[in-house]
C-alpha cells in the first residue's frame, strides 16, 4: 500500500487539475476581500477576515472543486488506458481507489496551505489591522481542519462515482450543490449533524451569526459517520466498467448460442 501511495504522489504531479484547485483557493479569498469591501465601518481583523474566507470556501467553492480533482485522477487511469495494467500488477481496484482517496487528503491539506498563504496576502495588501503570530497559527489550522473534515464529507461521493468512467463529473454537480445546502443546515441549527458544516465546530469556528461552540460529540459523530460510509463503499467498490463489459460480451455469447441451436 505504501508504495500505490508513493506512486500516486508522482502522478499527480503532471496533473494540470491541481491548478484549478489553486485557482480556486486565490478566488474565494478575492470573493471574501470584495465581501469586506462592501461592509462599510466593520473592523477586519485577521480573524474576521479569514472566517469570511474559511465560510465561503466551504459552502461555494471547496466540495465541488476537491471532488473535481479526485475524480478527474480516478478517471485519467482509465482515459490513459492505464487501469488494466494497473489491475494486473496484481493491484485490486480498491488498493488503488483507497491509495487516490489518501493521495487527495494530502493535496486537501496542501491547498489549505496555499488558501492560508493567499489570506496572508491579500489581508496585508488591504492594510487590515489585528495580525498576530498565534492568529496565524490557528487560522492555518483551522484552514486545514475544515477542508480535510469537508473532504472526508465528500468521500463517499468520490469513491462511489470512480467506479464508472466519467460519471466524477455528476459527483461535482451534487458535491456543489452538497455544499451551498450547507449555508442553510447551519442557519438552521444543523451545523453539527450536517456532514459540510459539522467541521465548523470541530476547528472552533466563530462568524457571530451562529452558535460559537456547538456540539462536538455531535459533530464528531456525524464526521465519523462519513468515515464509515466511505470504508464500506471502498470496500464494496469494482471497476464497473470491467463488468458492464464482462456482461455485455457474456449476452453476445448467449445470443450466438441460441441463434446457432435455431439453425
Amino acid at each position: 500500500m505504501a508504495s500505490i501511495i508513493k506512486t500516486e504522489f508522482y502522478k499527480i504531479r503532471r496533473y494540470s487539475v491541481i491548478w484549478i484547485g489553486v485557482a480556486t483557493m486565490f478566488t474565494v479569498v478575492l470573493l471574501a476581500r470584495f465581501m469586506a469591501t462592501a461592509s462599510d465601518g466593520a473592523t477586519h481583523t485577521l480573524i474576521n477576515f479569514t472566517s469570511s474566507v474559511i465560510w465561503n470556501n466551504l459552502v461555494l467553492i471547496y466540495p465541488a472543486t476537491i471532488v473535481l480533482i479526485a475524480g478527474y485522477i480516478i478517471d485519467r487511469e482509465r482515459t490513459d488506458d492505464t487501469l488494466k495494467n494497473i489491475l494486473t500488477i496484481p493491484v485490486s481496484f480498491r488498493q488503488m481507489l483507497f491509495g487516490k482517496l489518501i493521495a487527495v487528503g494530502s493535496i486537501a491539506v496542501a491547498l489549505s496551505v496555499i488558501e492560508f498563504l493567499f489570506t496572508l496576502i491579500v489581508f496585508f495588501a488591504s492594510g487590515f489591522p489585528g495580525f498576530s503570530i498565534g492568529g496565524a497559527v490557528q487560522v492555518l489550522f483551522q484552514m486545514i481542519g475544515i477542508n480535510l473534515i469537508s473532504y472526508i464529507a465528500v468521500m463517499p461521493v468520490i469513491a462511489f462515482t470512480a467506479q464508472r468512467s466519467g460519471s466524477f463529473m455528476a459527483g461535482v454537480g451534487f458535491a456543489f450543490f452538497y455544499g451551498f445546502v450547507g449555508m442553510m443546515a447551519s442557519g438552521h441549527g444543523l451545523r453539527d449533524l450536517y456532514p459540510i458544516t459539522a467541521g465548523l465546530t470541530v476547528i472552533g469556528y466563530q462568524d457571530g451569526s451562529s452558535d460559537p461552540t456547538g456540539n462536538v460529540l455531535l459533530s464528531a459523530a456525524s464526521i465519523l459517520f462519513m468515515l464509515a460510509v466511505t470504508f464500506i463503499i471502498v470496500s464494496t467498490a469494482k471497476n464497473r466498467e470491467v463488468t458492464a463489459t464482462k456482461k455485455k460480451k457474456k449476452s453476445e455469447k448467449t445470443v450466438h448460442k441460441r441463434n446457432h441451436s435455431a439453425r
